[in-house]
């Protein structure tokens, strides 16, 4: 029982790290105006709030509308390997997915 709840914390503070680490590189991107954090697929849909199957549905969406919507590669994330089609395996760039995402609750 200790060592299930001990499991439980650490993965609290795990999850706690990671999105302060995000967080930080998000502002010091800020301050370049060139965005240069890449991250895995679980924290970007840490930060949006959503599970992590989401953020495949939103390739998927991006793949077939031919990048109307949804993420994009080359602006989303990107491939380390060129044939390599698991969504856990691409590094994605938080701060474009972020703005998009923000970018649909802006009105004209």
């Amino acid at each position: 029982m200790f060592a299930e709840n001990l499991k439980k914390e650490l993965k609290i503070i795990s999850d706690t790290l990671s999105s302060i680490d995000v967080s930080l590189q998000m502002l010091a991107a800020k301050d370049t105006g060139t965005p240069t954090m890449l991250v895995g697929k679980k924290i970007v849909a840490q930060r949006l709030g959503v599970p992590a199957i989401a953020v495949d549905k939103l390739i998927h969406q991006g793949v077939a509308s031919k990048g109307k919507s949804g993420l994009i590669e080359g602006r989303h994330y990107c491939k380390l390997d060129p044939d390599e089609n698991n969504p856990s395996k691409f590094l994605y760039n938080a701060n474009e997915i972020l703005q998009s995402a923000w970018s649909n609750f802006i009105y004209d």
